[in-house]
C-alpha cells in the first residue's frame, strides 16, 4: 500500500503554492522538503537549479531521482530520517506539505523549533496542517489543529499567508475524502 502511495504521489505535479512561490522568489537558493514523499517538489526544486536536502522516514530514491538529468540529481541530498532526529541544514526555506500532521503532538513544537534553527534569518516556511473538519478527524496517528493553535505553533514567525480551505478531493491512493488545510506562507523574524 505504501508502495502504491508513492507511486501514485510522484506522478502528481508540484504544489501551486511552491511554484508561485519560487517563480515570485528567486533568491531561494537552499530547500528542506521535510517529508519530501516521492520528491514531486524536491524535483521541481533541483530542475530549478535549487538545493534541496529532501527528507522522509522511508527510503524514497527510486522515486525522488525519477527524471531527473545527472545535474539536477545532484542539487539533491536525501536523508532517510524522522523528522524528529534529522539534523536540518542552514537553508532559505523549509517546505512540508502532508506531513506535519503526522508528528506525534507532543514533539510538533520541537519540531517546529528545529524548522526555524535552520532557516536563514528571513527565511521562508510553506507548509500544511489538517484541521478538525477533516474527515480524518479523530485518527490518533494524525495531529489536527485550530487556526489559534496553528498562530500559536508558528509564533516566532510572521505569518504571511494562512488560507483555509474546505474540499472533497482524492488522496494518493485515489480515495475520497473531505480535506480541511490550513495553507501556510511564514518568515523567520
Amino acid at each position: 500500500m505504501m508502495n502504491k502511495y508513492y507511486k501514485n504521489n510522484s506522478m502528481e505535479m508540484p504544489h501551486k503554492m511552491l511554484v508561485n512561490f519560487i517563480d515570485n522568489n528567486p533568491d531561494v537558493k537552499t530547500v528542506i522538503d521535510l517529508g519530501c514523499g516521492a520528491g514531486k517538489d524536491s524535483r521541481f526544486l533541483a530542475k530549478r537549479n535549487i538545493k534541496v536536502t529532501a527528507i522522509d522516514r522511508v527510503d524514497v530514491t527510486n522515486f525522488l531521482y525519477k527524471g531527473l538529468e545527472e545535474n539536477e540529481r545532484e542539487n539533491i541530498n536525501f536523508i532517510q530520517s524522522k523528522f524528529s532526529e534529522a539534523e536540518l541544514p542552514k537553508s532559505d526555506m523549509v517546505i512540508s506539505y502532508d506531513a506535519l500532521p503526522f508528528v506525534k503532538k507532543e514533539v510538533l513544537p520541537e519540531v517546529i523549533e528545529k524548522i526555524y534553527n535552520s532557516l536563514e534569518d528571513g527565511g521562508y516556511l510553506l507548509c500544511d496542517f489538517w484541521g478538525k473538519k477533516d474527515s480524518w478527524y479523530g485518527d490518533e496517528k494524525t495531529v489536527f489543529l485550530e487556526k489559534e493553535e496553528i498562530e500559536e505553533l508558528l509564533k516566532k514567525f510572521k505569518i504571511l499567508k494562512l488560507r483555509e480551505v474546505e474540499q472533497d478531493g482524492e488522496t494518493a491512493l485515489h480515495l475520497i475524502k473531505h480535506w480541511h488545510t490550513f495553507w501556510i506562507v511564514a518568515k523567520k523574524i
